[in-house]
């Protein structure tokens, strides 16, 4: 007999249900930090087995991701719905997204410096945060493009995401200190608007 997939096998969460867990997990990276969180731990704040957990988001890294990124939705804040009808628009909309949340700045301080330290949980939050960000990236330059306000050609639109994603994270990681809106429309103004919109050099 064929063995049946483990998909098929995972017992539904509701959405309540999930929500909860994710929650749970969230607050208790808050208050101890990623290093010192274990599965057992929110298991037993949750009152459910850690079965459970590992059945739904089969380890720490990909429980506490799933945290970050549902504490980043929890008022409906999505990047994919940003479309101002200007890139300028767009991409301050974007640098405020970025930081836009103090709870979720507040809960997760401590898991940059985790990334630094350990592959899995960087490919994890590429995974999960990251990848996410930077397909809705792609579809916002699409817009410019379409409009006539950047060139196709630009390569600076494939660096966007490094533009914007690295001092919001070395902020966190090199300065101790979550990034802030002013840095990130600073960033966006006199960094990725310029480069995005200059005329290529003549020869």
């Amino acid at each position: 007999m064929a063995e049946v997939p483990a998909a098929s096998r995972r017992r539904k969460l509701t959405a309540e249900r999930e929500r909860e867990l994710l929650l749970v997990t969230a607050e208790l990276v808050g208050e101890v930090g990623y290093e010192q969180v274990t599965m057992a731990a929110v298991a037993q704040r949750a009152k459910c087995s850690t079965a459970t957990l590992y059945r739904q988001w089969e380890s720490k890294p990909r429980l506490v991701i799933s945290a970050w990124k549902a504490l980043t939705m929890e008022d409906g804040n999505d990047l994919s719905s940003i479309d101002t009808g200007s890139l300028r628009g767009d991409l301050m909309d974007v640098a405020r997204y970025l930081v836009a949340d103090d709870l979720v700045k507040d809960t997760f301080t401590s898991v940059p410096a985790a990334i630094v330290q350990d592959a899995g949980l960087m490919e994890i939050v590429r995974e999960i945060l990251i990848h996410p960000i930077q397909r809705d990236l792609a579809q916002l330059f699409d817009r410019a493009v379409a409009r006539g306000e950047i060139e196709a050609g630009n390569p600076v639109i494939d660096l966007a995401d490094q533009i914007l994603l690295g001092p919001w994270l070395a902020q966190t990681i090199l300065h101790g200190t979550p990034a802030t809106q002013k840095l990130m429309e600073t960033v966006v103004e006199l960094v990725l608007l310029p480069a995005l919109t200059a005329q290529p050099a003549t020869v």
